[in-house]
């Protein structure tokens, strides 16, 4: 098979597909999953599609990177309708992991009047429910992400391992069928940590960032119990969510 044919059926695939692994493209086009990983690096170069950590995306399918005040000023109104949710779910003197979203930051603002024991990652975090006479704060250590105003680490996910707690608070910055996503591993690494100290993992997103994929894949939908978000999810991600146990809630509930 020429070059040009092999990547056009490479571009084919993948915006078919919605994404493709290097494994599968190698299989399926029987060459090796080097030969793929250059097709990919040469048809990201002709912006024909993305590549991400095991293989590629369609162009308009990776979720947009944004600093933390482009992202606090981002449809904060529908942010505050996600988070209302929250308390439905949470239980008074429960202990929880906020991770640095800003849909969590709206999210903690729901739970002004609740005893709660709390760790965070996130500056911004730390300081909102510092003001909350109920809430007992844990910042984690580490090293700060200026842009994001974040702690992340080696040193963070070693204190991570040592709590336990009932329930994780996770921002999406990307969902797929193939799980949660984050553009960095450094964070990701953070928030896949996060999950696994959670009794129960609570996703907050809104439309927007549904049926988007990232650089880092940081688990699995089967890792999280609830995914709290704007619109009703339909097709092939709400049969997906279905199959492994994860909760839906709208903000029309």
């Amino acid at each position: 098979m020429l070059l040009e044919e092999r990547l056009s059926q490479i571009s084919q695939i993948i915006d078919k597909e919605g994404s493709a692994t290097i494994d599968f493209l190698a299989q399926k086009l029987e060459v090796s999953k080097d030969t793929i990983r250059r097709d990919l690096i040469k048809l990201e170069s002709r912006k024909k599609l993305h590549r991400v950590h095991g293989g590629a995306i369609p162009i308009g399918k990776e979720a947009e990177i944004l600093n933390y005040e482009e992202r606090s000023n981002i449809s904060s109104s529908l942010k505050k309708k996600i988070a209302s949710k929250i308390k439905n779910l949470i239980k008074d003197h429960s202990t929880l992991i906020f991770d640095s979203s800003t849909t969590v930051e709206a999210a903690i603002k729901q739970l002004d009047n609740f005893s709660i024991s709390t760790i965070t990652n996130s500056l911004t975090n730390a300081i909102l429910l510092s003001k909350y006479e109920k809430a007992t704060v844990q910042l984690l250590p580490g090293k700060l992400n200026k842009n994001q105003l974040f702690l992340y680490g080696a040193e963070t996910v070693e204190k991570l391992s040592q709590y336990q707690v009932d329930f994780t608070i996770l921002g999406i910055f990307a969902l797929s069928n193939n799980g949660l996503f984050i553009h960095t591993e450094e964070e990701g690494l953070v928030k896949r940590k996060m999950i696994q100290q959670g009794k129960q993992v609570i996703a907050l997103a809104d439309h927007t960032k549904l049926n988007k994929e990232g650089f880092f894949k940081i688990c699995d939908l089967k890792e999280i119990d609830y995914l709290i978000t704007d619109e009703k999810i339909e097709g092939e991600l709400m049969n997906n969510l279905n199959d492994n146990n994860v909760k839906v809630v709208t903000i029309n509930e």
